[in-house]
This record gives structure tokens, sequence and C-alpha cells, in this order.
């Protein structure tokens, strides 16, 4: 008899697990939410620190070492 029991009992646990309730699928939504919110704030740093970098080390030449270079090619 005792084995029905606990035989019920982890059936009726197995069906209220396999359908879960509103409130869980909000509260995961919500952390969905708040981790892609979170990456997106990652990821926005990010890219203005890598702007604040380029802006002091630009990775390009400046618009005077163009044309000092143009001068250059063409007096040579």
């Amino acid at each position: 008899m005792d084995f029905k029991l606990i035989f019920l009992c982890i059936l009726i646990i197995t069906f209220v697990s396999a359908f879960p309730s509103e409130g869980i699928r909000e509260k995961r939504d919500i952390f969905d939410s708040i981790k892609s919110a979170w990456n997106d704030v990652v990821k926005t740093m990010s890219d203005a620190g890598d702007a604040v970098v380029h802006v002091f080390k630009p990775t390009e030449k400046s618009v005077i070492d163009k044309v000092a270079d143009g001068f250059k090619s063409l007096s040579q």
C-alpha cells in the first residue's frame, strides 16, 4: 500500500512540474529581459570605451598627415 501512495505522489509531482504556472513563466521572461538589457548596456559601454580610445589614439592618419604625405609625394 505504501508503494502505491509513494508512486501516486511522484506521479502528481511529475505532472505539476511539467506544467509550470504563469507566474513562473512571467518571472523567466522578466529575467530574460533583464539579462538582455544588461548585455546591451555592456555592449554600449564597450563601444563608448572604444570610441574614447579612438579619439585620443586614432588608427588612421590625421588629415594634416595625409596632406603632408601628399606634398611629399608631389615634391619627389
